[in-house]
């Protein structure tokens, strides 16, 4: 049971809508976004720095390009309470502009705030504002950006550059692919202590012709698929849901 959530996560860190199950048939993999800190383990690619620790995360065998820590021993069936820390967003160290406005952050935060908070209040956890026992903490972070200098565009657009990649499928054909960046963390509300931790890249939303920033609601789209598959795994961790 605590496999299928962690595994869900690692491989879902950083997902797209529905979409991404086309993902399937491609041959290349995205790796995380370089950045500051520590190195992860088994390559020469800087974390972002987010996190406290990488030394005791590992490569997942089965998705090239996703590190993960899981503590092991975790009973999750007694988390039933869920704090979500606001997420930070972490520039690369290669942005040429750096600047993010407090309110274009907000509107970016709150978003996911707002989607992830749903999503767990509908599966009948209990939204929390202090650490407490039985209470699992999500500490995320987007990381890897690169801020783009906002300019007379629509209110949608978001001042975060996609970054696009193609994708070779096995049949041969091309498309082209949000790739976002992404850490996250899973603390005990109780003793602070970490049970589970990822680094990783993922596709997203699939696209064939793409400019260069992403959208509202690219992002809020990408966020209420990473929030489904959160409260799915935690539900299956736990031994609760259909």
């Amino acid at each position: 049971m605590r496999k299928c959530w962690l595994l869900g996560i690692s491989l879902l860190l950083l997902g797209g809508c529905a979409k991404i199950a086309q993902e399937q048939g491609i041959t290349e993999r995205v790796e995380p976004s370089g950045g500051g800190g520590q190195l992860l383990p088994g390559s020469n690619l800087q974390a972002s720095g987010f996190l406290r620790d990488y030394g005791k995360l590992v490569e997942v065998a089965s998705a090239k390009g996703t590190w993960e820590y899981v503590h092991p021993g975790v009973n999750w069936k007694v988390y039933t309470k869920i704090l979500i820390e606001p997420m930070e967003v972490w520039i690369s160290p290669e942005a040429g502009y750096r600047g993010i406005k407090p309110d274009d952050y907000k509107q970016i935060e709150q978003a996911f705030r707002d989607i992830v908070r749903r999503e767990f209040q509908d599966g009948g956890y209990e939204l929390v504002q202090t650490p407490q026992p039985g209470t699992l903490i999500f500490h995320y972070a987007l990381t890897g950006v690169n801020p783009v200098r906002q300019g007379l565009t629509p209110s949608d657009v978001l001042p975060i550059k996609a970054a696009i990649t193609a994708a070779r499928y096995a049949t041969g054909t091309e498309a082209q692919y949000i790739a976002l960046t992404g850490e996250i963390e899973a603390l005990d509300g109780a003793s602070a202590e970490r049970l589970y931790a990822a680094v990783g890249a993922r596709r997203s939303y699939a696209t064939t012709i793409k400019g260069e920033q992403i959208t509202m609601t690219e992002w809020k789209d990408i966020v209420a698929y990473w929030a489904k598959q959160w409260r799915t795994r935690l539900d299956k961790a736990r031994g609760v849901g259909p």
